[in-house]
């Protein structure tokens, strides 16, 4: 990789309050500005022609929206009529929970509706005489209703795709597919989340209007399929939502704590501690910071996880900054001895620029700074083994007594990994953590061994991991991020689950959320 990089694509900090300043204002050519978006937020996922084949498109589940299809999933207009505008902006402000579509909650109303007016190109659709689907009176749960809709459940068929008790895993679920053939799972009712929003009016329209390109179907005739009057059509619809609603699943208040206009504080103490205390997930100073719950998404396919939930926490001092990650996992993933194991890992990434490019390792004008611990390497450090592979193949020791392998011209093609200064072939762990630069996919650049900064730990208390990364505030390098008073830093989460196959760019990931250091 070009170690010049950041000289030639970062503006200083005077040139970037500028352009962001000026980017804040909707140019007078708007399609030009919406064109110029277009590119800059969409085009990696969506394709350079709106056809869902960008050139991030391989990594994303869902699939990203082929746009020249025309068939969109979130509408408040009646089965077989287009998005309204607002429909299209909703989305584009709020991203779609659970896939990776990432909020743009941070552009401007002008700056949206340039997008959506390139979304309706590519679409080629006309919604300027569509009516929106009219709402009858909202009716107010009760156990009557709950019961009602428990019935209508299972006798309209929602229970084959998504489940008796709604989890998304009815006997059809592993047989959908979406417009494009795709596989497409059914919404787990019981996590909360929803594309297009969780309100009780959301689902409603969900379920009167249906959802164009999947396989949900529209119940705007509920009263015909049920036999029932028509009159009865507005109770029946809202009985199908209550029950819904009564399905998810809140043990813990998850979704309580999330961070108001995705901004996330790190506290500040006065006192100063070390860092190892800080790497200790037990410390009493983490009983009392502010807990975020932050949601990620699967990048690929899985039958069995697709959504979850990030709790993080920050601190920082003098000296130091510390965040923690806490996450559900049943099961510790960590000794690699075989091909087919795999590892448990989490990662924040924050962006070198100040932007906020694409949220899976950032792009090449837009670079990003990468903590990533490794439950395989804390296994390593913590047991100050060289790793678990040597009880698994015992000649590895004397292998790897051989400083060279035969060299040509000492060329450092001929040198194993470990005389090559690569850290991963490290022997003798001192760290669970690897501090790397990316700027995009398949782009990941270690730090040398002399430039590791980043320390961390993990615990796994059989149920859910903890993790906690700590770093000096200041640092000297322009690939690194540098924590300055008084400012926002763009921050993104992930893991990766070792029992779901999870590895590389097979991640649950969150979008872009902003850390502020706080007094």
């Amino acid at each position: 990789m070009n170690k010049n990089w950041t000289k030639q694509k970062t503006l200083s900090p005077v040139l970037l309050m500028i352009f962001l300043f000026l980017q804040s204002f909707p140019s007078g050519d708007e399609a030009n500005n919406g064109k110029i978006l277009y590119q800059e937020y969409c085009a990696g996922c969506h394709g350079i022609d709106g056809k869902g084949n960008g050139d991030y498109s391989y990594l994303l589940y869902p699939k990203p929206r082929d746009f020249t299809d025309g068939k969109f999933k979130i509408r408040s207009t009646p089965f077989g009529n287009p998005p309204l505008d607002h429909d299209f902006a909703n989305t584009i402000r709020k991203g779609m929970p659970g896939t990776a579509m990432p909020p743009f909650s941070y552009l401007i109303d002008g700056e949206i509706q340039s997008l959506v007016d390139i979304v309706k190109e590519f679409s080629g659709i006309n919604n300027q005489n569509v009516d929106p689907l009219i709402i009858p009176d909202k009716l107010p749960p009760t156990d009557e209703l709950i019961a009602m809709g428990k019935s209508i459940y299972t006798e309209v068929g929602c229970n084959m795709c998504h489940g008796n008790t709604g989890k998304g895993d009815g006997l059809s679920s592993q047989k959908l597919v979406d417009s494009q053939g795709y596989p497409i799972i059914p919404k787990d009712f019981t996590s909360g989340v929803y594309l297009g929003g969780g309100t009780n009016r959301d689902l409603y329209l969900r379920f009167v209007g249906g959802m164009d390109g999947t396989p949900m179907p529209s119940y705007g005739n509920l009263a015909e399929v049920l036999g029932k009057p028509k009159t009865e059509e507005n109770k029946l619809a809202w009985a199908l939502v209550h029950y819904v609603k009564s399905l998810e699943i809140k043990p813990d208040n998850r979704l309580q704590n999330q961070a108001k206009d995705r901004k996330l504080a790190a506290e500040k103490t006065s006192r100063f501690f070390k860092p190892d205390q800080f790497m200790d997930a037990s410390f009493s100073l983490w009983n009392r910071a502010k807990t975020y719950s932050i949601p990620i998404s699967r990048l690929w396919q899985s039958d069995n996880v697709n959504y979850q939930v990030v709790n993080v926490q920050a601190f920082y001092n003098s000296k130091y900054i510390a965040i923690k990650m806490e996450w559900e996992d049943q099961s510790q993933d960590q000794e690699l001895y075989r091909v087919q194991d795999f590892q448990d890992g989490a990662a924040i990434q924050f962006s070198l620029d100040g932007t906020k490019g694409f949220h899976g390792m950032g792009s090449e004008d837009h670079p990003t700074d990468i903590w990533f611990w490794k439950a395989e390497w804390q296994m390593r450090t913590n047991e100050k083994t060289e790793s678990d592979i040597v009880l698994a193949y015992a000649n590895r020791i004397s292998d790897s007594n051989v400083n060279t392998y035969p060299t040509l011209m000492n060329d450092m093609a001929y040198l194993s990994g470990k005389d090559a200064g690569n850290i991963n072939s490290e022997l003798g762990k001192t760290s669970p953590v690897e501090n790397v630069t990316a700027v995009g996919p398949q782009t990941v650049t270690p730090f040398s061994e002399n430039e590791q900064r980043v320390m961390g730990n993990g615990t796994w208390d059989g149920q859910k991991w903890q993790v906690v990364f700590v770093r000096k505030l200041q640092s000297h390098s322009e690939q690194k991020v540098n924590f300055n008073k008084d400012k926002f830093f763009p921050i993104a989460f992930a893991i990766w689950n070792g029992s779901e196959k999870d590895r590389n760019g097979q991640k649950m990931v969150s979008t872009w959320y902003e850390l502020e250091l706080k007094d």
